[in-house]
């Protein structure tokens, strides 16, 4: 496997990056959602939602990246 499985000819490898990717966030973002729920600081609370909001847009796009064939990134840095 090179550096980045995004960097990979192998349709699969990259589909099954993206899926492990989208099970990490969604793992985080439930951490944050309790993490939200308990904290009693209006301040954490609007970090802690901005966090919550980029995570469910980044899963939105790795969801995207395998409605769109898994396209291969030549120059991708990302790893799983």
């Amino acid at each position: 496997m090179s550096a980045s499985p995004f960097r990979s000819y192998l349709l699969a490898e990259r589909q099954e990056a993206a899926e492990k990717l989208i099970q990490q966030r969604e793992a985080g973002l439930k951490v944050l959602e309790v993490q939200w729920r308990t904290e009693r600081k209006a301040s954490r609370q609007r970090f802690l939602l901005t966090r919550m909001q980029a995570t469910r847009n980044n899963i939105v796009s790795w969801q995207d990246y395998i409605a769109q064939g898994c396209p291969r990134v030549p120059n991708a840095t990302t790893r799983v």
